[in-house]
C-alpha cells in the first residue's frame, strides 16, 4: 500500500497500475468536485479530470452516497437562512429566530474569510427549526424547506451524480460481485473497526476497498493513512490518494 498527495504521484501510479475497474472514492472527494467554495474544489477536479482522460470509473458506497446528499441538504438550509435572515429587518421581528440566523451569518462568513464553506451541523439544524416552529408551528418549518429546498434537493443531486459519471455501490450481506474479490461481510467490517480503531463508516470504506479489485481510493480523511501504514498492508497493491 502507498500513499499519493498530488497528482504528479497520482498519474504516476495509474501508468503504473491497472485501474480501469474503476477507483473508489469517499464523501469529501466527491463533495469537493461539486462546490467552488469547498477548500478541496480545484485539487478534487484535477484528480477527476485525470481519472476522465484515463476513462477511469468512480464508485462509491451507499454511506458515501448518503452523506453527500445530506451536505446538500445542509448547504440548502444554510442558503435558506442566509436568504430569509437578509430580508429581515431587525431582532424585533423575533429575537431568537434573527439571534439563530444571524449566529449562520456570521459562520458562513467566517468560513468564505478562510476560503471555507459553512453548512449547518445537526445542532444548528434543530435550533433554526425549533425556533421557526415555536412561531408558526409545523407548517412554518415545513414552509421554510419548501421554498428554500423543496425539489431542488433532488434536482442538484441528480445534476451531480450524473455530470460526474457516479456509481454506487450496493452489495447486500454475503453477495458476490464483479467488483470484489471476496463477499463483503459485516463482521469483517465490524473486525475492522475494532483492530483500528475506525468509526462505522470509515471501517465500511476501509473493509470494502481491501476486498475490491480496485486499486485506488480517494479521500480527504487522512486517518485512512494511520491504517494503510501498518505493515500488515505493506504487500498489498494498492494505494491512497490523500486530498489535502
Amino acid at each position: 500500500m502507498i500513499i499519493l498527495r498530488n497528482i504528479s504521484e497520482l498519474n504516476q501510479f495509474l501508468k503504473e497500475s491497472d485501474c480501469q475497474v474503476g477507483c473508489l472514492a469517499d464523501t469529501g472527494f466527491l463533495y469537493g468536485l461539486a462546490y467552488e467554495d469547498d477548500r478541496l474544489f480545484s485539487q478534487s477536479n484535477d484528480v477527476h479530470e485525470t481519472l476522465a482522460e484515463a476513462t477511469i470509473p468512480i464508485y462509491s458506497n451507499v454511506v458515501s452516497r448518503l452523506e453527500l446528499i445530506d451536505l446538500i441538504f445542509r448547504k440548502q438550509v444554510t442558503s435558506g437562512c442566509l436568504q430569509v435572515f437578509n430580508g429581515m429587518k431587525s431582532s424585533i421581528e423575533n429575537a431568537e429566530i434573527f439571534n439563530a440566523l444571524k449566529y449562520i451569518r456570521d459562520k458562513d462568513t467566517e468560513a468564505k474569510r478562510k476560503r471555507g464553506s459553512y453548512k449547518v451541523d445537526e445542532r444548528r439544524l434543530k435550533t433554526i427549526r425549533q425556533n421557526i416552529s415555536a412561531v408558526n408551528g409545523i407548517n412554518g418549518w415545513r414552509g421554510f424547506c419548501s421554498r428554500y429546498i423543496g425539489t431542488m434537493l433532488e434536482t442538484e443531486w441528480s445534476i451531480l451524480e450524473q455530470e460526474f459519471g457516479l456509481n454506487f455501490i450496493e452489495v447486500l450481506e454475503g453477495q458476490v460481485s464483479p467488483l470484489f474479490n471476496s463477499p463483503l461481510l459485516w463482521k469483517d467490517m465490524v473486525g475492522v473497526m475494532s483492530e483500528y480503531g475506525q468509526r462505522g463508516p470509515d471501517a465500511m470504506i476501509l473493509n470494502l476497498f481491501l476486498k475490491s479489485k480496485f486499486k485506488l481510493l480517494i479521500t480527504s480523511d487522512s486517518d485512512f493513512e494511520l491504517c494503510f501504514s501498518k505493515s500488515d498492508f505493506s504487500e498489498i497493491d494498492k494505494a491512497i490518494l490523500i486530498l489535502q
